[in-house]
């Protein structure tokens, strides 16, 4: 499977989830300034909610972002390293890169176990805090699988 694969069915899907999450957001937050100050009556967890929107949309764009090389990202010393050893420095940001989503990952998904087994909630909300760790540390991961496919000659 080449990168038009990994686009189908891997990329797609998430850009789909985060263009989701984006939108409820901005539903959320534009039903949650009407009601506070047109009824006075805000919608109850509506910070909470918004915040877990936000992350799932990160985690979501993460993939994307790491298969075309669209983090952001300050280039001082990269550019002219890049210039001199292309092939090496491309490896090397593809294994750092893999190896930081990996911890990452592996600290979310040491917190979704956490929160299942000490039976942790949001605090507003009180939402199992497992329904927000768990699929952001597989989005992670996901993200550090999705490395190998990156295109790093997108600018």
């Amino acid at each position: 499977m080449g990168h038009i694969g990994i686009n189908r069915y891997a990329i797609r899907p998430l850009e789909w989830i985060a263009a989701a999450l984006l939108f409820a957001m901005m539903v959320l937050t534009f039903l949650d300034v009407v009601g506070r100050y047109v009824f006075s009556a805000p919608i109850f967890g509506a910070a909470e909610m918004i915040q877990y929107l936000l992350m799932g949309c990160v985690f979501s764009a993460l993939g994307k972002a790491s298969t075309t090389n669209a983090h952001i990202a300050v280039e001082l010393i990269s550019p002219a390293l890049e210039a001199k050893f292309p092939r090496a420095f491309r490896i090397l940001v593809g294994l750092f890169s893999a190896w930081g989503l990996l911890l990452i990952s592996k600290q979310l998904f040491s917190l979704a176990v956490e929160a299942v087994q000490q039976g942790r909630v949001s605090v507003v909300l009180e939402w199992p805090l497992a329904a927000i760790a768990f699929p952001s540390a597989v989005l992670c991961l996901v993200a550090a699988l999705l490395l190998p496919f990156a295109d790093r000659d997108v600018r």
